[in-house]
């Protein structure tokens, strides 16, 4: 059922702006709404003042800067574990201008070691080939080692360089050259350190590419440098574990704080946003919103308490347009708790209409154990969720979870009905069908039937819920829709009885009757569209009663795959080869047998329930409050 809830106005003076939203946060049960929303308050939209939004752009960047903490270290943004301290802003941000210098140095750092790691192999490969063509003078004091690395297809240019740096050192340089691979050849030039600017200037006008080393392996000949670089790479994964180790230690030691001062800013953040919802007036500051009925005695006492008297709080009447964006806040038994999640996929109920979430809550278990019914397979299921429970603790998986439960606890009882644990099994068991046996033939018909009369009372159930809407809302349409799908359905029931000698054949008059009055009635609600459609429409309505057959349908095909596992393992000539056949395809059975009712379950009442009366397209209700107090546990 929806929570009633109340419109009101709340009006301050702009002095108390601050006070009253820290209380109407602190009491945390007034939604409020945009102020250029709410027609019959004549405010324009509140302007903030620059300190205030210098504050919030602080804010915003304090909670920026943590995130960057928070990818650096590798902490996961989680819940707060306690709630916020004193001044915990300033310490924060204190804190926070301290540790980036230190995470950012480590994290360049590493980066750097990182891209040199990657680069290094590369280099090795090309010194290595170089190594058989090193000359003996590479290694005299004084020398100089250059490798010069041209495209195979510029050969020439290896023997102009040549030519010219034998001319410049006046025959003391030393060329060798060499293919490095099949498309590169290499040349080393080792010549007197003298000659460097010369042969610096040299090649650099002959645009001729270089083999430059990172300079932390220093210059020499390329063996020399080739065991530097090895000693390199085998230094680096220390340095940058080093680096592992004291980014850890940092997260070690301020991931607590940074997770809570990030949960802390961020709902800080979000508090300071719905100010702008707020209106204005040239010495007042204006609220409109919604509290629960219940709490708006509460509301305006903690006012009075914070303020005194200079505020006015007021109730203000309904209107259409009022209820139309009515926040909705679900409140159901804790049995049907669960099956708010499963409404809410579908659409929230719009305020003041029905909210099916308590119908659901009775008839979709039902409609699990119907098709699943099996003993053995509910029990498993049962152990199964009751087990998951205790790791999902909220959100939409433990509804989900909770909602499995009792549609394996449903099952178990339809079990009992059919007879059936693992399909045949319970027969060997000492089990008897006490209502249907659904692998017989004999009784098939009378497993259709049974899920036929169970879509005729769910669908008329949601008909005279439909009438009821329609007539709260004063819509003719829907009323000559749904009371003629109603009449109509009333009347089919008629006729079938009659075919069926259920009933006196003096029943199939009013039957007809019903049928045609239910048609017309449908055609009328859509104009002369309706001489067509209205027909349509009816031969609609039979195909939703049909539709839950599906509820035998797949329960057979779960008795039957269950019956084929316990035949095969039967055959299969081997004791173990026949059990572990038998386990896999009762695997499979189960996993089908916790997916399939579910699924079909859900589109009995999302397509052929629902829609004969529910009301979709509500506003959920969202109370200005710390969402801090819901994840701190006290």
């Amino acid at each position: 059922m929806n929570l009633e809830m109340i419109p009101i106005e709340i009006v301050g003076l702009k002095s108390d702006l601050q006070v009253a939203a820290q209380v109407i946060r602190r009491v945390g049960c007034v939604h409020i709404d945009e102020i250029v929303e709410a027609a019959e308050i004549s405010a324009r939209p509140l302007t903030m003042d620059r300190e205030t939004l210098h504050y919030q752009e602080q804010l915003s960047f304090l909670s920026a800067r943590i995130g960057g903490l928070f990818d650096a270290l590798g902490v996961d943004s989680g819940k707060a574990t306690h709630p916020p301290e004193k001044e915990y802003i300033d310490e924060a941000r204190s804190c926070v201008e301290a540790l980036m210098p230190m995470v950012q140095t480590r994290v360049v750092h590493k980066e750097k070691l990182q891209s040199e790691m990657a680069s290094l192999p590369r280099y090795e490969a090309t010194l290595r080939k170089l190594l058989p063509i090193i000359p003996s003078s590479a290694r005299y004091p004084g020398n100089v080692t250059v490798v010069v690395l041209v495209s195979r297809l510029h050969i020439g240019v290896l023997d102009t360089i040549a030519n010219q740096v034998l001319e410049l050192t006046t025959g003391r340089a030393e060329v060798v050259a060499s293919d490095v691979d099949a498309t590169t050849r290499a040349m080393l030039v080792v010549f007197p350190s003298s000659f460097t600017p010369k042969i610096e200037t040299l090649l650099g006008r002959e645009d001729v590419t270089r083999l430059r080393l990172p300079t932390e392996l220093g210059e020499g000949p390329p063996d020399i440098t080739l065991e530097k670089l090895q000693h390199r790479m085998k230094s680096i994964p220390e340095e940058i574990k080093d680096i592992d180790s004291q980014l850890s230690g940092l997260a070690s030691e301020w991931g607590d704080k940074l997770v809570n001062w990030s949960a802390w800013l961020k709902d800080e953040i979000e508090a300071a946003r719905i100010l702008a919802r707020f209106g204005e007036t040239d010495t007042t500051f204006v609220l409109a919103g919604w509290v629960p009925r219940q709490d708006f005695n509460k509301v305006s006492a903690a006012l009075n308490e914070a303020i005194g008297e200079a505020f006015l709080i007021q109730k203000l009447p309904w209107t259409s347009e009022m209820k139309k964006r009515a926040p909705v806040c679900l409140k159901n038994p804790s049995l049907a708790k669960p099956f708010e999640s499963l409404v809410n996929l579908l659409a929230l109920p719009r305020y003041g209409h029905i909210d099916p979430t308590r119908l659901m809550a009775l008839f979709l278990p039902i409609f699990f154990g119907m098709i699943l019914g099996d003993v053995g397979y509910g029990t498993l299921l049962l152990l199964i969720t009751l087990l998951l429970l205790r790791k999902y603790r909220r959100g939409v998986s433990r509804d989900v979870l909770i909602v499995l439960s009792m549609g394996a606890a449903w099952s178990i009882l339809f079990g009992i009905l059919y007879g059936e644990a693992f399909g045949s099994l319970g027969e060997h068991w000492g089990m008897h069908p006490l209502l249907l046996d659904r692998a017989s033939s004999e009784d098939i018909a009378g497993l259709l039937g049974m899920s036929l009369v169970v879509g005729a009372i769910h669908i008329t159930l949601g008909l005279i819920l439909g009438i009821w809407e329609a007539v709260k809302d004063k819509s003719r349409s829907h009323l000559l829709e749904r009371g003629g799908m109603l009449i109509g359905l009333v009347g089919l029931f008629l006729m079938v009885g009659g075919m069926t000698k259920f009933l006196p054949t003096g029943f199939m008059t009013p039957a007809i009757a019903g049928v045609i009055i239910g048609i017309v009635l449908m055609g009328a609600s859509l104009g002369w569209l309706g001489i067509l459609m209205g027909p349509i429409e009816f031969i609609g309505l039979i195909g939703n009663v049909l539709s839950y057959l599906r509820i035998a349908a797949i329960g057979l095909a779960s008795v039957y795959l269950a019956k084929v596992a316990n035949d095969v393992a039967g055959m299969a000539g081997n004791l173990i080869v026949g059990v572990i056949i038998a386990l896999l395809i009762h695997s499979l059975n189960l996993v089908l047998g916790a997916f399939s009712p579910t699924i079909h379950s859900l589109r009995l009442h999302y397509v052929e329930f629902f829609r004969k009366f529910y009301e979709g397209g509500g506003r959920p209700y969202e109370p200005y409050r710390s969402h801090l107090k819901m994840d701190i546990p006290t």
